[in-house]
């Protein structure tokens, strides 16, 4: 019988576990999400938001003519490790449904482009069991005027109210962006948002 123990036991630990599934368009259970000292979704989109119509309103787009913008390096020099296109795609994805600017996807920092498949088809030219009609020609792709670059940046502080109080930390996150003309290096516009959470268990390195 007693063989039987540890695997009663773990099913009785798999049973204790529970997972609840946040409806991000319900604004209540959005707002009723365990605060967290990392950023979260609502970060993400509260901060893209604050971005996005700071870019449009800066008259930026009416300086460059049929404005096509690259995506440059925008640096993740936090203590967590994400991917800043969970950022920059909700900042790109706002700027393309305005009308004001097209991105392209034909290049991104540094490499020849963010989807391979622009020059893939441009490889097939010559290839006898493609209808060359169909295949784009020279001089078709379009070069980007403007570029996006930037960073986010993190700094913890310690915070202390008394003798006897348990340590808190500040978190302090900035997200600072750059929209630069190609052809002349000046910038367009920059902008920089803070996201300040106080609390326990801050990310470190």
């Amino acid at each position: 019988m007693k063989k039987f123990l540890p695997i009663a036991l773990c099913v009785t630990l798999v049973g204790c576990g529970e997972t609840t599934v946040v409806d991000l368009n319900n604004e209540r259970e959005v707002a009723s999400m365990q605060h967290v000292m990392e950023l979260e979704y609502r970060d993400w989109t509260s901060t893209a938001e604050k971005m996005t119509k700071s870019m449009l309103s800066s008259g930026a787009f009416s300086r460059v003519k049929n404005p096509v913008i690259a995506i440059g390096e925008i640096k993740n020099d936090t203590m967590q490790r994400f991917d800043t296109d969970i950022l920059i795609k909700k900042i790109r994805t706002t700027l393309i449904n305005s009308g004001r600017a097209q991105v392209t996807t034909g290049f991104q920092n540094g490499h020849p482009a963010e989807d391979p498949t622009t020059y893939n088809v441009r490889n097939t030219r010559g290839n006898v069991e493609y209808d060359a009609s169909t295949i784009a020609e020279r001089g078709t792709l379009v070069a980007p005027n403007m570029s996006l670059s930037g960073k986010m940046l993190q700094r913890n502080l310690k915070l202390k109210s008394g003798w006897f109080s348990s340590v808190d930390t500040r978190v302090e996150y900035y997200l600072q962006l750059t929209l630069s003309d190609v052809k002349t290096g000046l910038a367009l516009w920059e902008d920089e948002q803070p996201i300040i959470k106080e609390g326990d268990h801050a990310p470190t390195w």
